[in-house]
């Protein structure tokens, strides 16, 4: 038998041997720790409930400084509506209009809606896709008459010009910018992305020398 074996067998045997023993120290220690809760812990005393004293209410007198306000008026009460018996005087032809409903008659449309006013703050302002060159009026030409109109014009969400109006002009050459502007084309303004109607003024510029 291996050395190892037999220390291991014989740690074995002494705690075995020393159990009883030990199972026994518990048993007294146990015991002990008990005896002297017992001792020492003093014993508790339960006293019997009792009611608590009733006091008496004493009313005290209101001095004469504190005004007692007087009790709210009542509010007359919602008169009940009353049914009326109809009258044998009232004929019930002037009484109930004529509901006569035509099957075949077509339905009534609802009104069109209000136009839209037009935009002058925007987001994305129009863009000219297709421009029209004014004619250069004859008389000023002859007149050698040069300038710069400017045209307030409103844009549709369409991108089509529907109105022009002349915030500075040059007397003979105003029609003439306005004509041409009509004849534009645009991308449509834009809030949030969405196409809107917006006003913008466009410089028109008459020069005979064409620079």
């Amino acid at each position: 038998m291996s050395p190892y074996l037999t220390v291991h067998m014989t740690a074995e045997q002494q705690l075995k041997n020393d159990y009883p023993r030990m199972f026994r120290n518990a048993l007294l220690m146990a015991a002990a720790v008990h005896i002297l809760a017992f001792l020492f812990i003093p014993e508790i005393t339960v006293k019997p409930y009792q009611l608590r004293e009733k006091r008496e209410i004493a009313a005290i007198d209101i001095p004469d400084q504190i005004k007692v306000p007087p009790p709210p008026k009542e509010e007359a009460k919602p008169q009940v509506p009353v049914d009326i018996a109809p009258s044998d005087d009232v004929s019930t032809e002037e009484t109930i209009e004529s509901t006569v409903f035509d099957v075949d008659a077509p339905p009534e449309l609802p009104p069109a809606p209000a136009r839209a006013q037009f935009f002058s703050v925007f987001d994305e302002a129009p863009r000219v896709i297709l421009q029209v060159a004014p004619k250069y009026p004859e008389m000023a030409r002859q007149s050698e008459l040069e300038g710069v109109v400017m045209v307030q014009i409103g844009v549709n969400e369409f991108g089509d010009v529907v109105e022009a109006r002349v915030l500075q002009g040059v007397q003979g050459l105003n029609q003439a910018a306005i004509d041409a502007v009509m004849q534009w084309k645009f991308t449509p303004g834009k809030q949030r992305d969405v196409p809107v109607p917006v006003r913008i003024v466009i410089p028109i510029r008459f020069t005979l020398t064409g620079s």
